[in-house]
């Protein structure tokens, strides 16, 4: 009976060890790489950019690094998130960069009526946990606020592959044949049509604009992260970027700018009525394709705010 029992743990130990060391290399493998894209905490260390991109999927896929160098000759970093329109994850993920970098001289937020103000520590939209976790078993200082923001449980932190293999991330950490155009672009660039028969072009995204009601808590939000930017002598400038016409609203796409005016933070709006109408440059109803990004690019390139920012 001693005997088996010894034996029992003995194979306990080794197979602990063995599941170890499988996460060691595993870890090693990835290390300073992306799986998806989205996964880009270690890939943005020591980048040292003079400009950040911020914001969700709107930043994500509508900022392209390589018009800001070729028009403003400055280095930049989309660190956009995409899926979140959360202002409290572009604070995390902006200190995150700012832990890992020199700080930039300037950034510049996508900012429009899908945004929410969010919360820290109990967010519900843990979109592309997935993704993120790759961070988290045993997570490193630098990451562990965003791990704590995807609510990584204790197994999930502490017991090796469990993480990977619960959330079917094993195969893109063997591959790595699924990082997308942000290794190429540092950006996602999306070169395809609408293709309106799998997206049909309806209204409905108009009930994910921000309330009246929401509007105090963004303008906290946004403060929050103006007064980071501040402290680490960032000027912070405002974009909102264009919609298809099915969802555009005067009103409420009017009112970003005011929450920008009560914070004294430059805002530029390129959602203009040329590119609104214009169904040939866009992906689906609220993001632009390549063809519709680099239109934009063209009204940003002679934006006078823009250029004296």
């Amino acid at each position: 009976m001693k005997l088996f029992i010894k034996n029992i743990i003995l194979f306990s130990l080794v197979s602990v060890g063995v599941i170890l060391l499988i996460q060691i290399m595993i870890d090693l493998r990835i290390k300073d790489k992306t799986l998806r894209g989205h996964d880009n905490l270690d890939v943005t260390s020591n980048v040292n950019a003079d400009l950040v991109l911020l914001g969700s999927s709107r930043c994500w896929a509508h900022f392209d690094p390589t018009f800001f160098k070729e028009t403003f000759g400055i280095k930049s970093a989309n660190i956009g998130v995409d899926g979140h329109t959360e202002i409290a994850i572009t604070i995390l993920r902006l200190k995150n960069y700012l832990s890992k970098n020199n700080a930039p001289k300037y950034a510049i937020l996508s900012l429009d009526p899908f945004v929410r103000s969010g919360n820290e520590k109990n967010s519900t939209n843990l979109t592309h946990k997935d993704v993120f976790s790759r961070y988290a078993f045993f997570p490193n200082k630098k990451n562990e606020a965003m791990v704590d923001h995807f609510k990584f449980d204790y197994s999930e932190k502490y017991v090796p592959l469990y993480a990977i293999f619960k959330y079917k991330m094993f195969v893109d950490c063997l591959t790595l044949q699924n990082s997308g155009d942000y290794t190429k672009y540092g950006f996602e660039k999306h070169v395809e049509k609408w293709d309106t028969i799998a997206k049909p072009i309806t209204n409905i995204l108009k009930k994910s604009f921000y309330t009246k009601k929401e509007e105090p808590s963004i303008v906290t939000a946004l403060s929050e992260l103006n007064q980071l930017c501040v402290k680490n002598n960032i000027k912070l400038l405002c974009i909102q970027t264009p919609v298809y016409q099915i969802i555009q609203d005067d009103k409420i796409f009017n009112a970003t700018a005011l929450v920008c005016k009560k914070l004294n933070i430059p805002f530029v709006d390129v959602n203009v009525k040329p590119i609104q109408q214009h169904i040939g440059f866009f992906y689906n109803s609220n993001h632009l394709n390549n063809k519709g990004v680099e239109e934009m690019n063209l009204y940003l390139k002679k934006d006078p705010i823009l250029n004296g920012f």
